[in-house]
């Protein structure tokens, strides 16, 4: 034992002295590495301050300097943006606002009977929240139901490359090409729809810009806007009771972005004509009801779609009509020029005022409408803003 004891001394000690050379060593390293640096270093600066009269020193002004941001092209502030991109942006987006909607003339034997829209809203400020508003209007007798909701968060589901909303009895879904519509309002009436995408798909731009799907309002912001204007529709809808067989051709929006929609009032007209092309326009106002755009796209039967410059839009409304409700002035008819030829616009029924004091503190006119002249046709019109005009002289017919 004592043998083995004195050999582990040994080797201890042995350890100890050799651990000390190396440290000495990997010392000496070092530091003769770091004198290389500083030496490296020292040249290097030397001539870089006072280069050789065979290799001159590049003057400040031939420089490589950065590449230069590209000159924004007036009306082109929409080219910064992601292009639009379906169907991933069928779905929620988070944005100020964005609104998903609907409006059709729905059919039963004997033509048109019932006229509705459908419009879900979320706005993100403070509070995210979710407003959601229908109207129902049997074309026969004149009588309108509606209803709206108002909820915090986004009362939508997660579907992928869609939306599926739900509030009470109500359903709003986009789900892989399919949508449903499910409403039940009161008075006794209620809808249910089923619809399919069909072309065209209409991404909206202005006729000055080559970013299709978005559109600059200038100071209130930029906005997403494409349309699907001919879903057919298939369903019923409940009146009393009675529950009635319906089809239908139904035009779907949907728009969002970083824009302010209490900053501007407008018209806005969604018309099928019997060439089978498609007409939108709107005319943007501002708060004292002076016009501050005019835009628009017609698409032809094949899908070929042509943006509408303001020269090539005259909107003149011919009569007015007033909310025994509110006391506000809407123009409910109008007459319309476009390259196409000249349309009368009027009312089915005129009484289509929605107020959404309880949910979205506005209140707007949205109705069915029917067009005559240059070409026949039928569709929707929506006025809004003109709750802040009330007491302003009225644009004259």
């Amino acid at each position: 034992m004592k043998y083995f004891g004195r050999k582990r001394e040994s080797y201890s000690r042995f350890r100890r002295h050799r651990s000390r050379r190396s440290r000495r060593r990997a010392w000496i390293r070092g530091a003769a590495f770091a004198v290389l640096v500083l030496a490296i270093g020292a040249i290097a600066w030397y001539f870089a301050e006072s280069p050789p009269e065979s290799a001159p020193r590049l003057a400040q002004a031939d420089a490589p300097r950065p590449a230069a941001k590209p000159t924004p092209v007036p009306g082109e502030r929409t080219a910064a943006l992601p292009p639009l991109n379906l169907p991933a942006d069928e779905a929620p987006h988070g944005s100020a606002m964005e609104w998903w909607y609907y409006n059709g003339i729905l059919e039963a034997d004997g033509g048109p009977r019932y006229a509705f829209h459908v419009a879900v809203f979320v706005a993100s400020s403070l509070v995210r929240h979710t407003v959601m508003h229908v109207a129902l209007t049997d074309l026969r007798t004149g009588k309108r139901y509606d209803g709206q909701y108002k909820t915090a968060g986004v009362a939508s589901t997660a579907v992928r490359d869609g939306f599926d909303f739900r509030q009470g009895n109500w359903r709003f879904a986009s789900l892989g090409g399919t949508h449903v519509l499910q409403a039940g309002l009161d008075g006794g009436a209620a809808f249910a729809l089923d619809l399919a995408d069909a072309p065209p798909l209409v991404a909206h731009r202005a006729a000055e810009s080559a970013t299709p799907g978005l559109l600059d309002f200038g100071s209130s912001g930029i906005s997403y806007y494409y349309s699907r204007p001919r879903l057919p529709a298939t369903g019923t809808v409940a009146i009393g009771g009675q529950s009635t067989q319906v089809r239908g051709t139904v035009w779907f929006d949907h728009q969002w972005g970083e824009f302010d929609v209490l900053e501007l009032g407008w018209n806005w007209f969604a018309l099928h004509l019997s060439d089978g092309s498609d007409l939108m326009i709107y005319e943007l106002f501002d708060r004292v009801g002076r016009p501050v755009m005019t835009a628009g796209t017609h698409t032809q039967a094949d899908g070929t779609s042509t943006p509408l410059t303001r020269e090539s839009v005259q909107l003149q409304p011919v009569r007015q009509w007033t909310s025994p409700a509110t006391g506000i002035k809407y123009p409910v008819a109008w007459r319309v020029q476009v390259p196409a030829g000249t349309l009368d616009v009027e009312p089915f029924v005129p009484n289509a005022e929605f107020d959404a004091g309880t949910t979205s503190a506005n209140v707007y006119w949205e109705g069915a409408v029917k067009a005559s002249g240059a070409l026949t046709g039928q569709g929707f019109l929506e006025l809004s803003g003109y709750e802040r005009l009330k007491g302003l002289p009225a644009r004259t017919p």
